[in-house]
C-alpha cells in the first residue's frame, strides 16, 4: 500500500517566484530514507531545492515511503506532494506535472547532488541533462532539465533517444569558484547504491562545507577536529546554535580567567574555542540549518575576542603597575578593529573580501594578524614564561597586518578606477 500525501501551505507561496516544478524520483525508498549529513537524503534534496527557489515539488515512488515528513521540517512554503509511479508510463507522468512554457526538473532520489549543479540545470535556458562521470545506456542521468518536446520524444522513442538529443551538463565545464566558500570548491556527484554510501556521503558534505580562506592553523590544525566534531554531531539533537551559544559562554568563562592569572589555562580553553567557532558554521552548512543568530555570530566572536584582550591587559596592567601596558593592549585592539573594518570596507566597495582580491592577499592571509595567529603566539609565550612579551609581539602584528590591508585597498581601489576609466 502507497502513502500519498499533499504536504502544502498556500498561504506562505505567493513568496515563491520559481515557476520551474520539480520533481524526485525514488526508486529506492530505503536509499531515500538513508541519513546524509544528519537528513534523510530526500529531505536535503528538498531542502535545497527549496533554497534555489523551487517551491512545488512531487516526489515519485514506486514502493512505499515511510518518512514523516513534518518531523524533518519541509520548509514551509514548499507544496511537496507524494505519489507511485510505474517506470514504463513515467515520461507520460511526467507531461501532467511539467509547466508548460518552462518544463520541469527531475532529480534521482539516490544521487548526492551538488545544489550548484542543481542551479545550472535551474537556469539553463533549454533542456539538458546532468553527465555523471559514467552512465550506462538506458539509465537515466542523476538530474536533468526536460521539456514537453524532450518528454514527448522521451515518451515515443524511448530514454536514449532524449538523451542524444539534448545536450549534456558536464560539471568540469562550470566554474568552482563559490563565493559563500571564498574560493574555488568542487562539485560533488554520487551515486547512493548500498546504506554504507551514505557514511562516504557524510564525510563529502562535510568536507564541501569548509570554507577556503583559511590561517594556517586553521587550514593546517582545525579541520581534522572540526570535521570529527560535525560528523558526530549531525546526528544527534544538538543545533549550531547550541555550539554558539556554548562557545559564547566558553568565551567569557576563559575572560575570566585571563583577568584572574590563569594564563596557560585560558589559552588552551581558547584554542577550544577557535575551533568550535569553525563547528558551528560547519554544522549549519551541513545539515542545512540557517539562523539569524548564525547571521549575527561574527559579530558575538568580535566582542568575546576582544574581551580576551581587554582581561589580558587589564591583567598585565595589575601585575606589573605599568599603565604603558595599556598601549599593548589597546593597540592590539585597535589593530583588529582596523583590520575588520577594511574588510567591511572592501566586501562593500570591490564585492569581495580582501583575501581573494589577488595571489599576494591570499598568501598574506595564512599569516595574517587575526585570531587563530594570536592565539599561537598566546600558547608559545604563556608557556614559555613570556605573557607580556606575547601580548606585545600581537599588539605589533595586528598594527603591521592593518597597514598591509590598508595598502592593499587602496591599490585595489585604484586599480578598478583605472580599469572603469
Amino acid at each position: 500500500m502507497y502513502l500519498c500525501l499533499t504536504w502544502r501551505q498556500p498561504a506562505r507561496l505567493e513568496s515563491c517566484e520559481m515557476t520551474i516544478p520539480a520533481v524526485i524520483l525514488c526508486r529506492d525508498t530505503l536509499l531515500c530514507q538513508s541519513r546524509v549529513g544528519g537528513l534523510p537524503l530526500l529531505i536535503r534534496q528538498l531542502r535545497e531545492l527549496h533554497k534555489l527557489g523551487v517551491c512545488e515539488c512531487d516526489i515519485l515512488v514506486q514502493e512505499p515511503l515511510l518518512l514523516g515528513l513534518s518531523g524533518d521540517r519541509i520548509p514551509a512554503d514548499m507544496a511537496v506532494r507524494i505519489s507511485p509511479y510505474t517506470p514504463d508510463k513515467l515520461p507520460h507522468h511526467l507531461q501532467t506535472l511539467a509547466n508548460p512554457e518552462h518544463g520541469i526538473l527531475i532529480l534521482r532520489g539516490d544521487w548526492l547532488i551538488d545544489p550548484r549543479l542543481l542551479a545550472a540545470l535551474l537556469a539553463s535556458p533549454s533542456a539538458q541533462w546532468l553527465q555523471p562521470p559514467v552512465l550506462a545506456s538506458g539509465m537515466l542521468p542523476p538530474a536533468a532539465r526536460l521539456s514537453l518536446k524532450c518528454l514527448n520524444l522521451w515518451a515515443t522513442s524511448g530514454l536514449d533517444a532524449w538523451l542524444h538529443a539534448s545536450p549534456a551538463l558536464d560539471p568540469q565545464t562550470l566554474d568552482t569558484y563559490q563565493p559563500s566558500h571564498r574560493g574555488h570548491k568542487p562539485f560533488y556527484l554520487k551515486a547512493m547504491t548500498v546504506p554504507a554510501d551514505m557514511a562516504e556521503a557524510t564525510r563529502t558534505v562535510v568536507q564541501a562545507a569548509q570554507k577556503r580562506a583559511l590561517d594556517l592553523p586553521a587550514l593546517l590544525l582545525h579541520p581534522m577536529f572540526e570535521n570529527r566534531l560535525v560528523l558526530w554531531l549531525c546526528n544527534t539533537p544538538i543545533t549550531p546554535n547550541h555550539v554558539t551559544l556554548f562557545t559564547a559562554f566558553l568565551g567569557a568563562i576563559i575572560a575570566a580567567l585571563f583577568l584572574n592569572g590563569w594564563l596557560r589555562l585560558g589559552i588552551l580553553l581558547a584554542y577550544g574555542v577557535a575551533i568550535l567557532d569553525g563547528v558551528d558554521g560547519k554544522l549549519a552548512r551541513t545539515t542545512l540549518r540557517t539562523s539569524r543568530l548564525g547571521e549575527v555570530e561574527h559579530i558575538l566572536d568580535f566582542f568575546v575576542e576582544h574581551a580576551w584582550y581587554l582581561t589580558l591587559t587589564l591583567f598585565f596592567v595589575s601585575q606589573t603597575g605599568d599603565a604603558s601596558v595599556w598601549w599593548i593592549g589597546g593597540g592590539l585592539m585597535a589593530g583588529d578593529l582596523i583590520d575588520k573594518l577594511l574588510y567591511m570596507t572592501g566586501h562593500l566597495t570591490l564585492g569581495k573580501q580582501l583575501d581573494e582580491l589577488g595571489p599576494f592577499d591570499r598568501r598574506f592571509r595564512l599569516i595574517a594578524g587575526r585570531r587563530n595567529i594570536y592565539l599561537w603566539m598566546f600558547i608559545l609565550g604563556f608557556w614559555g614564561g613570556l605573557p607580556l612579551q606575547a601580548l606585545t609581539v600581537a599588539c605589533v602584528w595586528a598594527l603591521c597586518t592593518a597597514s598591509v590591508h590598508s595598502v592593499r585597498l587602496a591599490y585595489h581601489l585604484m586599480r578598478r578606477q583605472i580599469i572603469t576609466a
